[in-house]
């Protein structure tokens, strides 16, 4: 294994040694990754994951290692295990986790480490001389230029990787979170984006991908020219302002018209909203702020209006701008909102 193969691996586990210090995260990911979880386990993971979107993001990272297709023989795995535990200076007892195929359960956070450790260098050990890219956003969505010059957004939480042949006879890439994607145009290497084990793939056209780890969930939004969507029992072409949401649990998916502007309001941070009935933006606000708004004056909900807001602006600003130009009061009971007009004296 070359010296920029391990020097790769090592910053990931660096990266995620930071990261994660959750010890009941590292011992619940563990039983469910090996299948030893009990429902309730299973339940309370779901939980943190939901709670800890830094969580979630490693959790599908370590999911994708789990079940990378990386075999080695006896006399590999055997020189590979000492290489790595020297590196990591570990006690001989932790040898005596079991194995997934050649992977050690993940137990602790040392073991997370190693974990990650073993299945990075692995799988560069097998397919040399690939290198393993990836891209990453935290806090804030993040832009970047792929050597092809497509342009990708990560939201804030994803990431994207691909191997160091990407561009030679195809374009792939992995992506955990939600991108959007500007893509280059090749018409002899189609572009493919794979996630929850769906793919959409493109020739050269704008689109946003998100999964969904709460709900198992893949949507997949298309801006500009068409992309084809692939996944068990589905194989959809979609056109501009469609979106397909598909369930990586159930099989089914949804095909749609949508708000391609609501979806993608998180690149800019800002809604931008003009020429529409009052009743229509209050429709978009509900959505966006999920919560019920209840118009009881026709007269107010026919009036055109615009309106431009940040993506994390409270609702009540939205409300008290437009208040005054169309005369109406509102107030809140119950995650409800209610607007009435103001009667003319």
């Amino acid at each position: 294994m070359g010296a920029f193969s391990k020097i790769c691996v090592f910053n990931i586990v660096n990266k995620f040694l930071y990261t994660i210090m959750d010890d009941q995260f590292t011992k619940l990911a563990s039983k469910v990754l090996s299948g030893e979880a009990s429902y309730d386990e299973k339940q309370l993971l779901k939980q943190l994951l939901s709670d800890n979107k830094e969580h979630a993001l490693l959790f599908n990272q370590l999911k994708e290692y789990w079940n990378a297709d990386v075999h080695l023989n006896k006399t590999d795995k055997e020189s590979f295990e000492a290489s790595v535990m020297s590196k990591l200076n570990f006690e001989p007892k932790i040898r005596k986790f079991k194995y997934k195929e050649l992977y050690l359960r993940v137990a602790s956070v040392a073991a997370v480490a190693f974990f990650i450790m073993t299945c990075g260098m692995a799988y560069l050990y097998t397919s040399q001389p690939k290198e393993i890219y990836t891209y990453s956003a935290q806090s804030v969505p993040v832009e970047y230029l792929l050597e092809d010059g497509t342009k990708v957004i990560l939201n804030k939480n994803s990431s994207l990787t691909y191997l160091s042949d990407f561009g030679k006879d195809r374009r792939n890439v992995k992506l955990t979170g939600e991108a959007f994607f500007k893509v280059a145009k090749d018409s002899t290497k189609p572009f493919t984006v794979e996630v929850f084990g769906t793919k959409t793939e493109v020739l050269g056209t704008s689109f946003n991908v998100r999964a969904d780890v709460e709900t198992n969930e893949v949507s997949t939004t298309l801006l500009v020219g068409s992309v084809k969507f692939i996944a068990e029992n589905c194989e959809v072409k979609l056109k501009p302002g469609e979106e397909i949401l598909y369930s990586k649990d159930s099989k089914q998916y949804a095909l749609a018209k949508t708000d391609v502007q609501f979806n993608t309001a998180w690149i800019s941070g800002r809604f931008n909203y003009t020429n529409m009935t009052f009743s229509n933006l209050i429709k978009k606000l509900e959505k966006i702020y999920r919560l019920k708004i209840k118009l009881t004056d026709r007269c107010v909900a026919d009036r055109i209006v615009s309106a431009s807001f940040l993506t994390d602006e409270p609702v009540e600003n939205i409300l008290d701008a437009l208040k005054s130009e169309l005369k109406y009061n509102y107030k809140i009971e119950s995650n409800q909102i209610i607007i009435s007009s103001i009667t003319s004296k």
